[in-house]
């Protein structure tokens, strides 16, 4: 590279201190890039590529550095390649440099290792979750710079781009709708003053976001120990905080890094969570990064290190270097700085003199920035003429050439106002030109004093007023742009003579620009406007001619026969380049062997198997009678299971005897008997109706006097015993006479109380009791009625001093009736509550209100009456119709689910209903409950229910309801030859459909909602959008219907082949309605009520969180008061009282009173429905204050809503047993704790178990265990003795008399020790009573070979389990049935309870924060709470979760569901393969074109529907020449390989290669030849390459640069060996040349207007059109690059072109954003990857690992992962191995093909190790 300043204008002259060979040399020498590839990967690591805006930074401390001038004294003057560089070093700098590795580092010594420990636990985790607008995180803006500014795709003279790159990250964080702030603290600014550039890129930076944008940016804080900001941290306690964890990376600014840390470990120590700015990546829907967790280590090693870290921050900043360090270093270097911002002050007032009116910011700083520099420049020149002398002067007459004349500063500025005008009249596109100015080293220099003035200038317009248009802050500068007007000045001078060539536009604005440079700087002879000269000394000449640039590699596209492609995107072809039939490539094509799918992916199982898999598996064993037994009893004992599960789901699931004929009807009776039966019925149904009352009569006189006396001293047992006798009794009679004795009852004792206390406040439990038997009698016994009790129900209600209800309950007697009863009620109440009747009924009743349910039986229902909406289910499912669900949990939804099994069932023998389930728990629960719920005798070989995952299948062909996961059942949608199975499904149920939008496997459950032709139930508890859902669908449905009426013989009518040797009945399938139907029900029949939860002075206190404390008037200005945000009658009347409280002059305040209201008033029986109405009213009524102005009012309202505690949630000073102890006292057990941390999950029971024993401990004599002890022994000697005699055949009588003593003996022994063994009430947290010893001895017998079951079996005895993923199924199990049953009552949890499981409870307590408790984890978990029928309310506790977090949780809004992006190539390659190879050729393509017509994402977007075309034509190309298809569209060779591992996309490609290329042959060699067992050394190998395919989880890059020591794992993942590498290599190349020319391709589709804009602030830079061309814009459109048609325009300005997108490395940044695709869509394989400032991130390597050691606890402490995360990722390994073994031994034709044999045995050796853990 030529000598000079290659970055234009850069501060340090990064290219002026190094010449190319130096500065590739350090490049490479940062990094490892040792291969090709790699060099590709990075590309500012190789030579030829552009250099980043970092590199205006010093290479490395101690570096050469620059004399008094700025620049090296002895930078070469010619500019030739490879120049020396001397070292010399200013004495200023020399100290800065060597300060800054001294006395700061050496103090930060101390706190790193805290740093590092919680850093290295940090996790990739989806950051925005699903908060959606609600969610709240802080960006350090410095942070966000230093990340941008390292970007490899940048050119650092392209500030525009740098603009872009930052605006686009932050609109993408607002598309996924975030919420965030940007702060930048001022004393954070100095890591950047070694640059000038940098701090006028930062001063811009935040200007340009704050009046261009609408993202909150805070600048007003100090730094992180600011008390300001630690109050901003308190109030709003963000979600995480977004940091760099070092500052220049590649130059080790130690002082800059520092900086960063403390503020880290800051954060961190106030317990908010961080999160690394390096290493975030991104799709369509979300945003991942390094989650670093704050914990009790660090938030303590804070505490005591804060003052020192103090003490650090500022010796950090005194190490700073100055601001003009780098521009003046001579000893006058403070005064030239005076003197220029003197310059400035001066300029600008001047300016703003001569444009009151204000204009565009660019023009202001052109010309202040230009104006000062020229003067301080002058200033310089004479005091460096004053100091030099005149004798040094004359030694070279033709002046200092390290020095810049005036005249040829003034031609630079000249030079710089005409770019600054042309940056304003020039579109995008005739920006993106060559890099081929070199300016020479006192240009440089000047450039950079100019820079200097440019800040200030900024600094000085962020702080005054003055009408200026700051829309372009982001485009001041173009060093492009700029170099290229010097290099035309200086080589065609002719362009720029006069305002006539540059043209009236451009020309006349710069003319006016530059003359008023000459009127705020009269002092300096400028010159004129014209011409525009570059004066010989400002730009090198080039050193090398412009290489020519390559063409780009275009493709033709190779024919294909398939009938598919052609329908779908048969239009496209025309468009795109064909290969002819002679051309080289086609020959090249591979024919292999025609690939066809037959066996089951995980094992070498026929995937269409015979009609009797269990027939089949019972022949095999034929011949083995035991073998037979044995298979026999399992199948028995888990059909036994199923049923015992079964049983606690539902305690009254009856099991339906299905029929397949439904039972005929009796004959009635004849014409002639009719009058006569009925009367014989009539007379014996009044008969029977005698008997019941008579014995109901009998019934009550017995219970009545023990009721009496409970009542009297035990309230509560005493209404319990009333309710539980009017719960049998079936006499409508005798339960008034048993209501109105209870009315009686709780009278007295209400009596008795107010008399025994007399000053309130009084216990309202009885006269919440009295109203409420008062209430049963008039609703539901209307008949029963009389005066007499109306008038005694009347005299109650007068007496609890509700006057309106006795007068409503008055005016139902009849006036005849009423005589002088009258009188008697007119008295004072004698006890009255003290507030109205609606007031009470609200706060003390709103548990017991009644709900409006229909009272009309429904026949398709026997155990309940179905509401309106569940009626409606039913008949959608009667119809053939589909529908979407959307009902709160425990609402009932999924009945409608059994119901339609149930018809399905009756309707035939070979009709199917698919249950899809997200989890494999969720599986194992409804197949438990279809067991319980239904019988059927089915032919020989059927079962009613089967099962299948990815890890275990159960009778999948065989069964009526299978039950399975999505991946599974898109298996067996997408197999070819399973079509006749696929046909006889009726129904798809699909549960938690929510999870279309989920993480992992969303798009799964997309393909299956437009592949299946039968009507489906979708349902759902948590979706926001429901509508827009439905309306996909329906389309869907719209398609199927077309494709029903085109076809000649519809699926519905399509005959079922019968198999041999059975009886096969055809589905009685009725005629699909293709209508979608939308059903959604938001009442919870509990309400749920939010506690925090507190310990202060070893008391644990709930303190009441009202759901409106959690809403802002922000938030109710812009979203209004969410729609799920429920009230509570309590919290309704709380509402109301504070708004009448806090606006006394309020003009509804007495019509929305609770008296008052037409809702409540005097109402005896106020319902749920009527509380509904006055809740939306009243929220309504708030809202509208916001609205009206009563701002202020609302923050009135708002603040004394919120709790009142002193404590500060958050802490972590959890004390479990105490809490669990608080919850059992206040009767609120069963509860669920939940948390996601499994340590956390096991630490809690071990913690509860622990106290329970040592609570039992201390209730012991010390004496006990000697006395159970000798009692013991005693019991083992009589055992041996009744042994001994019981043998006797004939004892004598002696004998006798001793054996009965023994027995007698032993039987009181046995007495004494169980009652040693008996637990104490307070000792236990189980209910004994709640089961039966049968059932918990079969539930604790099933789990005997777990694991340490002894200790769970302990938990379990004493009420207490645990539960999460990794922990062994048959104990997750035992936990659910036995909390089911009501036997344990304690559970804590992860979120496997969250999904569906059916587990109600009393309480959930949320136990600690996690950055996955998000809203909608937070509304599946909270809706276990309260019980239908068992609890009137549900308690939802917060523990440990800050109250900003829960305020955010309440209020959030659960997620909208998106569509992902619907295709990957292997899923194209299972589409050929269904359409190729289907038994139905034209059902095959239906449900194909179904899929790829009618993506969620493409929904009413038919510009994204041309993108997936392209996607599946470009992928079509790359099956077609990788060999899986051939040209027919038949899938080939390893086709079956790639499709059974396609969740790890492109590695499954990749693996491919290794196979074709021999590369696993050479490592695959037997211990001796011949022999089939390899060693162990193969076996790691063979791990290592599958680890660098199938475990790629990377982890971050300051894991590897931190000094941490790892027990038992590797942790970092050893590289590829070369000859794999390699291969890689040539398959990236070749993926890269088709999908390069994709992206060509749907290069249209963007939105050019858009792309030409700033994505945040919408500015837009397509550039006026100019009036006429002139000599100087035909001349500039020469020097353009290239022509760019794919890459986003701002790319562009950095030299970017179509070219870069066929090198391998990160194109995101640089394609066009409106097309909606990731990088991640193209096959590509990066083995290793990097973060934006170009730190290699370490693969973990946790596969490899654990077949090491086989330990799942040293993954969690050595690898970082959570143990249920590390238990799926070695299972999912694990099926990766199996299904890999599994295809090579069908595709290998020889048997002792050495690979298959090899991956056998691995499969083998790894099962067992994980069998080992599974246990």
């Amino acid at each position: 590279m030529e000598g000079g300043d290659p970055a234009g204008y850069l501060d340090e002259d990064a290219g002026a201190d190094w010449g190319e060979a130096e500065r590739r040399v350090l490049d490479l020498g940062e990094v490892d890039t040792d291969s090709p590839e790699e060099e590709a990967a990075v590309p500012w690591k190789s030579g030829g590529t552009k250099r980043r805006l970092s590199d205006a930074q010093e290479r490395f401390p101690g570096s050469p550095s620059t004399d008094g001038s700025g620049e090296r004294p002895d930078a070469p003057q010619t500019g030739g390649e490879g120049s020396k560089v001397s070292e010399k070093v200013s004495p200023g700098r020399r100290e800065a440099a060597s300060g800054e590795s001294t006395e700061p580092l050496k103090k930060l010594q101390h706190w790193p290792k805290h740093l590092s420990h919680a850093c290295a636990k940090s996790q990739q985790v989806s950051l925005l979750r699903d908060f959606v607008e609600s969610e709240f995180f802080i960006i350090d803006g410095d942070s966000l710079m230093m990340t941008y500014v390292h970007e490899t795709t940048l050119d650092p003279e392209q500030h525009l781009h740098f603009f872009y790159l930052v605006e686009r990250f932050l609109f993408d964080l607002t598309q996924k709708k975030a919420k965030y702030v940007i702060t930048f603290f001022k004393d954070t600014e100095c890591i950047w003053n070694e640059s000038c550039l940098y701090l006028s890129i930062r001063t811009a930076l935040i200007l340009h976001l704050q009046h261009n944008t609408k993202v909150p940016v805070y600048t007003n804080f100090s730094n992180c120990f600011d008390p300001r900001w630690q109050k901003f941290l308190d109030k709003n306690h963000p979600y995480f905080v977004l940091i760099s964890d070092e500052a220049f990376p590649n130059y080790k600014r130690h002082f800059a890094t520092g900086i960063f840390r403390i503020l880290m470990f800051h954060t961190l120590g106030n317990r908010i969570n961080i999160v690394l700015s390096s290493g975030m990546t991104q799709d369509i829907l979300r945003l991942y990064g390094y989650h670093t967790r704050s914990n009790q280590s660090i938030i303590s090693a804070y505490k005591e290190h804060k003052s020192d870290l103090k003490t650090d921050q500022a010796q950090l900043l005194k190490q700073a270097p100055k601001v003009h360090g780098r521009v003046f270093c001579a000893a006058n270097a403070e005064e030239l700085v005076k003197r220029m911002q003197s310059e400035i002050h001066h300029s600008y007032l001047k300016l703003k003199d001569l444009w009151p009116q204000g204009t565009d910011v660019s023009r202001i700083v052109c010309a202040v920035s230009c104006s000062a520099a020229l003067n301080t420049h002058a200033c310089e020149m004479a005091a460096a003429k004053t100091a030099a002398g005149q004798d040094k002067m004359t030694k070279n007459k033709k002046g200092d050439p390290e020095k810049l004349s005036i005249r040829a500063a003034a031609d630079m500025c000249r030079m710089f106002c005409l770019h600054v005008v042309l940056l304003r009249n020039l579109p995008l596109s005739q920006r993106a030109l060559k890099k081929n100015a070199q300016w020479t080293k006192p240009a440089g220099r000047f450039l950079m004093l100019r820079r200097m003035t440019e800040y200030f200038v900024l600094k000085k317009l962020a702080v005054t007023e003055w009408n200026v248009d700051l829309t372009y802050l982001s485009d001041l500068n173009d060093g492009h742009l700029l170099g290229t007007v010097a290099k035309m000045c200086s080589e065609m001078p002719h362009c720029t003579e006069s305002e006539h060539q540059l043209g009236s536009k451009i020309g006349g604005e710069y003319r006016h620009i530059w003359e008023t440079v000459a009127k705020i700087s009269p002092e300096l002879d400028v010159g004129p406007a014209f011409p525009v000269t570059c004066t010989s000394g400002i730009v090198l000449p080039p050193a090398l001619p412009d290489t020519p640039m390559q063409e780009i590699p275009t493709i033709g596209l190779m024919p294909m026969t398939s009938a598919l492609a052609e329908e779908f995107v048969g239009d496209l072809l025309e468009q795109l380049p064909q290969l002819s039939s002679e051309d080289p490539a086609l020959e090249s094509l591979l024919k292999l062997k025609e690939f066809d799918e037959v066996l089951h992916w995980h094992s070498r199982r026929l995937i269409v198997e015979s009609q009797f898999e269990s027939l089949k598996e019972m022949s095999i064993t034929t011949k083995d009678p035991k073998e037979r037994t044995k298979l026999l009893r399992q199948k028995q004992m888990h059909v036994v299971f199923e049923r015992l599960y079964a049983e606690s789901l539902e305690e009254k699931a009856a099991i339906i005897i299905v029929t397949n004929n439904p039972a005929k009807h009796q004959a009635g009776p004849g014409k002639g008997n009719s009058k006569k039966s009925a009367k014989i019925i009539e007379t014996q149904e009044e008969k029977r109706m005698e008997e019941e009352e008579k014995k109901a009569r009998e019934a009550w006189n017995t219970l009545q006097e023990s009721i009496k006396k409970e009542m009297s001293q035990d309230i509560d047992k005493g209404m319990k015993s009333l309710v539980k006798f009017l719960q049998n009794c079936n006499s409508a009679n005798v339960k008034v006479i048993a209501e109105m004795a209870g009315i009686e009852y709780c009278y007295r004792a209400w009596v008795n109380h107010c008399r025994s206390k007399v000053e309130p406040p009084r216990d309202m439990k009885i006269a919440v009791f009295l109203m409420q038997r008062i209430q049963n009698v008039l609703d539901k016994h209307e008949d029963q009625l009389n005066p007499p009790i109306l008038i005694k129900l009347a005299r109650y209600l007068k007496d609890l001093g509700f006057l309106n209800l006795r007068d409503t309950v008055v005016e139902m007697i009849d006036a005849e009736q009423k005589g002088g009863m009258k009188r008697a009620l007119t008295n004072d109440p004698e006890f009255p509550v003290g507030i109205g009747a609606a007031q009470f009924q609200l706060k003390y009743m709103g548990p017991y209100l009644f709900r409006e349910e229909r009272k009309d039986r429904d026949p398709r229902v026997q155990h309940f009456i179905p509401d309106t909406w569940q009626r409606e289910l039913l008949d959608a499912v009667d119809n053939n119709e589909s529908a979407v669900i959307v009902a709160p949990t425990s609402s009932g939804k999924t009945y409608a689910s059994y119901y339609c099994m149930e018809k399905v069932l009756r309707a035939s023998d070979t009709g199917i209903v698919v249950y899809v389930s997200p989890t494999k728990a969720l599986v194992n629960q409804v197949v438990a409950t279809v067991y319980g719920r239904f019988t059927k005798t089915l032919p020989n070989g059927m079962v009613v229910c089967g099962s299948f995952t990815r890890d275990y299948r159960d009778h999948v062909h065989d069964c009526q309801v299978l039950v399975t996961v999505p991946a599974c059942l898109e298996i067996l949608l997408l197999s070819p030859h399973l079509q006749e199975w696929a046909n006889r499904i009726q129904y798809v149920i699909f549960d938690e459909i929510h999870c279309l939008g989920g993480e992992i496997g969303a798009e799964v459950w997309e393909h299956l909602l437009a592949l299946i032709r039968c009507p489906f139930l979708a349902l759902s508890a948590t979706i926001s959008n429901p509508e827009d859902l439905t309306q996909w669908l329906q389309s869907v449905k719209t398609y199927w219907e077309r494709v029903e009426n085109s076809s000649e013989e519809p699926s519905s009518t399509k005959k079922i082949q019968k198999s041999k040797g059975r009886q096969q009945t055809k589905p009685c399938k009725g005629s699909q309605a293709f209508k979608v139907r939308l059903v959604t029900y938001e009442e919870r029949y509990n309400d749920l009520e939010k506690y925090v939860c507190h310990f202060e002075k070893n008391e644990c206190k709930f303190i009441p969180y009202h759901p409106c404390a959690a809403l802002t008037v922000n938030h109710i200005k812009d979203y209004g008061i969410p729609s799920d945000l429920a009230l509570s009658p309590p919290e309704c009347l709380r509402l109301y009282d504070t708004m009448a409280l806090v606006f006394p002059e309020w003009p509804r305040a007495k019509e929305l009173h609770p008296e008052e209201h037409r809702s409540f008033k005097n109402k005896v029986i106020i319902r749920k429905s009527d509380v509904r109405e006055y809740e939306a009213e009243l929220k309504g009524e708030f809202a509208g204050w916001v609205e009206t102005g009563l701002k202020n009012k609302v923050e009135d309202v708002l603040l004394l809503l919120k709790p009142r505690t002193e404590g500060t949630f958050g802490k972590n000073n959890t004390n479990f047993p105490l809490l669990v102890e608080t919850l059992r006292k206040m009767d609120l057990l069963p509860a669920l704790f939940f948390t996601f941390d499994i340590s956390k999950v096991e630490q809690f029971a071990d913690e509860l178990l622990e106290y329970l024993k040592a609570k039992l401990e201390s209730k012991r004599k010390p004496d006990d265990a000697k006395t159970k002890l000798q009692i013991k022994k005693k019991q083992q000697k009589l055992s041996k003795r009744l042994e001994k005699e019981e043998t006797l055949t004939k004892p004598t009588r002696k004998q006798s008399e001793q054996l009965t003593l023994c027995r007698t003996e032993k039987d009181m022994l046995d007495k004494k020790s169980m009652k040693f063994d008996e637990l104490p009430l307070d000792c236990t947290f189980a209910q004994m009573s709640a089961t039966d010893q049968k059932f918990m001895d079969n539930v604790l017998f099933r789990m005997r070979r777990a694991h340490i079951s002894s200790h769970y079996q302990e938990m379990l005895q004493r009420g207490i389990g645990c539960h999460h993923a990794s922990l062994n199924r048959r104990i997750r199990q035992a936990v659910e049935m036995l909390f089911r049953r009501g036997f344990v009552k304690v559970v804590s949890a992860t979120s496997t309870l969250a999904l569906g499981i059916n587990m109600p409870c009393k309480t959930v307590v949320f136990v600690n924060d996690s950055v996955h408790l998000d809203s909608l984890s937070y509304r599946q978990m909270s809706g276990r709470a309260g019980r239908r029928g068992m609890d009137n309310i549900g308690k939802v506790i917060f523990l440990n979760v800050p109250l900003p977090k829960v305020q955010r949780l309440i209020k959030a809004n659960v997620p909208q569901l998106k569509g992902q992006f619907p295709l990957s190539i292997t899923f194209v390659l299972r589409l050929m393969l269904l359409t190729a190879r289907a038994d139905d050729k034209a059902d095959a393509k239906a449900k194909a074109l179904s899929v790829l017509q009618h993506s969620m994402m493409t929904f009413n977007h038919p510009r994204k529907q041309n993108i997936v075309k392209f996607y599946f034509l470009f992928s079509l190309q790359f099956l077609l020449r990788e060999g899986y298809l051939d040209q027919k569209g038949q899938p080939q060779g390893f086709a079956g390989l790639v499709m059974h591992i396609h969740y790890h996309e492109p590695a499954n490609f990749v693996f491919i290669r290794f196979l074709t290329e021999g590369l696993l042959h050479k490592i695959c060699q037997p211990l001796k030849a011949g022999s089939k067992v390899f060693s162990e050394d193969v076996m790691e190998k063979l791990v290592l390459i599958l680890a660098n395919l199938f475990g790629r989880r990377h982890l971050p890059p300051c894991l590897k640069e931190g000094d941490l020591k790892f027990d038992q794992s590797k942790v970092f993942l050893d590289e590829l060996p070369h000859e794999f590498a390699a291969s890689v290599q040539e398959y990236n190349k070749a993926a890269l040349q088709i999908f390069g020319n994709f992206f060509l391709s749907i290069a249209n589709q963007a939105n050019l207007k858009e792309e030409c804009e700033l994505p945040h602030s919408g500015t837009a830079f397509e550039g006026p059109q100019l009036p006429e061309a002139t000599d100087f814009t035909s001349e500039l459109a020469k020097v353009l690059s290239c022509l760019t048609t794919s890459v986003s325009p701002f790319a562009c300005l950095s030299g970017h072109s179509d070219h870069d997108l066929f090198k391998l490395g990160d194109i995101d940044p640089i394609i066009f954003r409106t097309l909606g695709i990731h990088s991640n869509n193209i096959p590509v394989l990066h083995l290793k990857c990097y973060d934006r400032q170009g730190r290699q991130m370490p693969l973990n390597a946790y596969a490899l690992d654990f077949y090491k050691h086989g330990c799942l606890d040293a993954l969690h402490s050595d690898n970082r992962l959570n143990r249920g995360e590390a238990f799926n990722l070695i299972k999912d390994f694990m099926l990766v191995i199996s299904a890999i073994s599994t295809s090579l031994t069908e595709l290998c034709i020889k048997e002792d093909d050495l690979v298959a044999l090899a991956f056998q045995q691995l499969q083998e050796s790894y099962t067992s190790k994980f069998q080992q853990v599974w246990s």
